[in-house]
C-alpha cells in the first residue's frame, strides 16, 4: 500500500499537454491536420488538443490514444507503449514530431520507448489507414504526428508568454514538472520548453504474472514490478518569421531511464554477482536537431515550397539487474523533405513531394540479436484533388526506393509503389460518403530480415527472412475503405468500415522449437487479411438549460488472419464503450465507460473481457493576466484487471490499477 495519498497528489500535481500551453486556451474552429499533404484528406482523421488532449495524456503515446476509435498500444508497461492502428503496429504504423520521423528505434522492439514527449504537445494528429503515400512504408497501416511548436512559424505579438504546470497521481506516484516560454521581436521568434517527470512501480488490481503456475512464490500482490521511469528533456526553438514564410532550428534532448517489466529471469545476477536492480532496465538519451522552413511563391508554378530536416544521435543501453550492460544500441539517423504545393492544373491541385532517409542502425553486446545495418531510402510523391459540384477526387502515388547494407547477411535493395484514390460524395447540408482504394508496397525493416538470436525483451530467440537463409519479397496490400461523415439533426456520426488483402504478409512464427532456452520465432511471408469496423455517434442528452451536454456512444472491431485460417499475434479485441460530458462557463465534468471484449482469435496470449470506468473535472480561473487551471481525472475506478492482447507483455503486465491524476495549470 502506498503511502502517498489522493490529497497529495493534488497538492504537488500538475498537468501538460495540448494548447492549453496558449495563453487563451481556446479550440480552433477547424481541425487541421498539419501531417496531411491537403486540408481536407477523404481518410479518417482525428486530432486530439485542449482539454480532450489534457486529460487523456500519459507518460507514452500509445497509451494516451489507447481508447481512440481504432486505436490501441504495444504496452510494454508504462514507460514503452507504441499506437496500434486497426491491428497494425510496429514498422507499419508511423510516428512523427512536427511532421518529421521521430528518429529512435521503437519501430524496432517493443521494448523501445518513443522519443516523442506527449507532456510537450499542441496536438496529436492521428491518420487510420495506409499513409504511405505520405510518408513511406514505415507508415502503410496508419501514421500519428504529435506537434509541439519546438520551431516557431508565426510571429509573436508578446516579448514573452509563457506556462507552468506539474501533474501526480496515485498508481505511479508520478510528478511530473512541464515549462514552457514563447515570445518574439519583430521578425524573431523564440520557443523554450521542458519537463521532468519521475514514477514508482505501478498498483494493479492483483498479481502481475497472469498463470499462477508462471507466478514465482515471492510475487507481491498490487504492484507491477520494475515499471518505474525517470525521464527529462528540452526544446530549445529559434525562427526568422516574415510575410511569405519562416525558417527556423530547434535543438531538443531526452533522457528516459525506465524498468521492463516481465518475467523475472533465473538465477538473477548469479551467486558471485548480486542484483543492485530489481529488474533490467533501459537508459536512453537523443540528441536531435531539426530544420524547418516554409515559403509562398507568387506568380510561379509552385505555390509555396516546404523544407524539413531532423538529424538525430541516438542510444540506449539494456542493463541487466546486476549493473552489467548487455546491449548498447546507437542509431545515428537523419529524415530530409521537400515538398511544394502547385497551382491548379486542370481544376486539379495537390502537392509534389521528395523524402530521403539515411540510418546506421548498430547493436553490440551479448543479448544484441541484430547485426549493425545502414539503411538509405528515398521516395517521390504526388497527392492530387479535385472538387466538383457533387463529388470530390483524390489520388496519389509513390515510388520508393530502400537499400540495406547488413555486415553478416546479403545486402537487400529493392523498390516499391503504391498508388491511392479516393472519392468523396456529398449528400444534404453536412453529409459525405467516402470511398478510399489504394495499393500499397512495402520493403521489409533490418529487423525483419537480419534478426539472428535471442531477443530477451519478446522472450524468443528471433531469425530474419534473410538470415534464416531465405529470401525477401516485397509485402503488397490491395487496401479498401468506406465511411460516412454525418451531421444528422443533433446526431453527429461518423462509421468506417475496410478491408485489407495482404500478399506476402511479413510475421513471426513460433515454430514450437527453441534456441538458448527461448521460443524460436522466424519471420516468415504469407498472405493474410484485416478487417474491421469503426464508429460513433453523439448527440446531446437534453437541449434546455444553460449546461452544456453531449453523449458519445462509440466502438471498433479487427479481425486478422493469414489465408490458411491461422490467427496472427497480438490483435485488440472489440470495444465498445460511451462517455458523457458537460459543463457550464468555467467547468466541466464528464465520465465514460469501455468494456473491451475477450480475445480469444490470435495465436499470442489471449485476454479475458474487462469494463474500465473513469470520470474527470476541469476548472478554469481567469486572474488578472493569468489563467488557471486545475482538473482531476480517474482512470479504472472499479479497480479491474485488465491486459491488452496487442503487447508482448500482456502475460506479465497487466494496466495500472483504480487510478487518480491531479494537475494544476498557469499561464501568462
Amino acid at each position: 500500500m502506498k503511502v502517498r495519498t489522493v490529497a497529495h497528489a493534488v497538492c504537488v500535481s500538475l498537468s501538460a499537454a495540448g494548447p492549453v500551453w496558449a495563453a487563451d486556451d481556446a479550440k480552433p474552429e477547424e481541425v487541421v491536420v498539419t501531417a496531411a499533404p491537403l486540408e481536407n484528406l477523404f481518410q479518417p482523421t482525428q486530432v486530439l488538443s485542449g482539454d480532450e488532449l489534457t486529460l487523456k495524456t500519459k507518460p507514452t503515446i500509445g497509451e494516451t490514444l489507447a481508447n481512440e476509435p481504432g486505436v490501441s498500444s504495444t504496452y510494454f508497461g508504462p514507460a514503452s507503449s507504441r499506437p496500434v492502428i486497426r491491428g497494425l503496429q510496429g514498422a507499419r504504423v508511423g510516428v512523427l514530431t512536427n511532421g518529421t520521423s521521430t528518429l529512435d528505434v521503437s519501430d524496432v522492439s517493443v521494448d523501445h520507448a518513443v522519443t516523442a514527449e506527449p507532456i510537450l504537445a499542441d496536438s496529436v494528429e492521428i491518420i487510420r489507414g495506409p499513409a504511405a503515400l505520405i510518408y513511406g512504408s514505415t507508415a502503410s497501416g496508419g501514421l500519428v504526428n504529435i506537434t509541439d511548436g519546438r520551431i516557431p512559424t508565426q510571429q509573436s505579438d508578446k516579448l514573452i508568454s509563457g506556462a507552468a504546470e506539474i501533474r501526480g497521481d496515485t498508481a505511479a506516484e508520478e510528478e511530473t514538472y512541464v515549462g514552457r516560454i514563447d515570445g518574439g521581436y519583430e521578425n524573431i521568434a523564440w520557443h523554450l520548453s521542458g519537463f521532468d517527470r519521475d514514477t514508482d512501480n505501478i498498483d494493479i488490481p492483483g498479481f502481475a504474472t497472469a498463470d499462477p503456475s508462471e507466478r514465482p512464490d515471492d510475487e507481491k500482490r498490487g504492484e507491477l514490478k520494475n515499471s518505474y521511469s525517470d525521464s527529462d528533456g528540452y526544446n530549445i526553438g529559434l525562427s526568422w518569421v516574415g510575410d511569405r514564410g519562416y525558417l527556423g532550428i530547434a535543438l531538443s534532448e531526452l533522457d528516459n531511464k525506465y524498468g521492463l517489466p516481465g518475467p523475472e529471469e533465473e538465477e538473477e545476477g548469479g551467486d558471485d554477482e548480486p542484483a543492485i536492480f530489481e529488474g533490467p532496465f533501459l537508459d536512453l538519451n537523443q540528441t536531435r536537431v531539426d530544420i524547418r522552413g516554409e515559403l509562398s511563391i507568387q506568380d510561379n508554378f509552385f505555390e509555396s515550397a516546404k523544407f524539413e530536416l531532423g538529424i538525430n544521435n541516438y542510444e540506449h543501453t539494456e542493463t541487466e539487474p546486476s549493473g552489467e550492460v548487455a546491449t548498447k544500441w546507437e542509431n545515428d539517423q537523419w529524415q530530409a523533405r521537400l515538398e511544394g504545393r502547385h497551382q491548379a492544373i486542370g481544376g486539379f491541385s495537390g502537392t509534389i513531394g521528395l523524402q530521403v532517409d539515411h540510418r546506421e542502425l548498430e547493436a553490440t553486446g551479448e543479448e544484441a540479436f541484430l547485426s549493425p545495418t545502414d539503411t538509405d531510402a528515398w521516395g517521390l510523391y504526388i497527392f492530387e484533388q479535385r472538387d466538383f459540384d457533387w463529388v470530390g477526387l483524390q489520388f496519389g502515388a509513390r515510388v520508393e526506393s530502400l537499400e540495406h547494407d547488413n555486415d553478416d547477411f546479403a545486402d537487400y535493395d529493392d523498390e516499391a509503389y503504391s498508388l491511392s484514390a479516393g472519392v468523396s460524395f456529398p449528400f444534404g447540408e453536412a453529409n459525405k460518403f467516402l470511398v478510399n482504394l489504394s495499393r500499397t508496397e512495402r520493403n521489409g525493416t533490418a529487423e525483419e530480415l537480419y534478426s539472428d538470436g535471442p531477443h530477451i525483451a519478446t522472450r524468443q530467440f528471433e531469425v530474419g527472412l534473410i538470415a534464416d537463409g531465405g529470401s525477401a519479397d516485397k509485402e503488397t496490400a490491395l487496401n479498401y475503405e468506406a465511411g460516412i461523415e454525418s451531421q444528422l439533426g443533433i446526431f453527429a456520426l461518423e462509421a468506417w468500415v475496410y478491408y485489407y488483402d495482404y500478399e506476402d504478409y511479413i510475421y513471426q512464427d513460433l515454430t514450437g522449437a527453441e534456441e538458448d532456452g527461448l521460443p524460436e520465432a522466424i519471420f516468415r511471408q504469407d498472405d493474410a487479411e484485416f478487417y474491421g469496423v469503426e464508429a460513433s455517434v453523439g448527440f446531446p442528452l437534453w437541449q434546455a438549460g444553460s449546461v452544456d451536454n453531449n453523449l458519445k456512444v462509440f466502438g471498433d472491431y479487427v479481425r486478422a488472419e493469414l489465408d490458411n485460417g491461422d490467427d496472427l499475434p497480438r490483435i485488440p479485441p472489440w470495444r465498445v464503450g460511451g462517455d458523457f460530458t458537460f459543463g457550464q462557463d468555467a467547468w466541466s465534468a464528464g465520465a465514460d465507460v469501455v468494456y473491451h471484449g475477450s480475445q480469444s482469435d490470435i495465436s499470442s496470449f489471449q485476454t479475458e473481457s474487462y469494463t474500465l470506468v473513469g470520470a474527470s473535472f476541469i476548472y478554469k480561473l481567469d486572474f488578472e493576466r493569468t489563467q488557471w487551471e486545475v482538473f482531476v481525472r480517474g482512470d479504472n475506478l472499479l479497480d479491474k484487471e485488465a491486459r491488452r492482447s496487442s503487447s508482448f507483455v500482456a502475460a506479465y503486465a497487466p494496466l495500472p490499477g483504480i487510478n487518480f491524476t491531479a494537475g494544476l495549470r498557469g499561464a501568462f
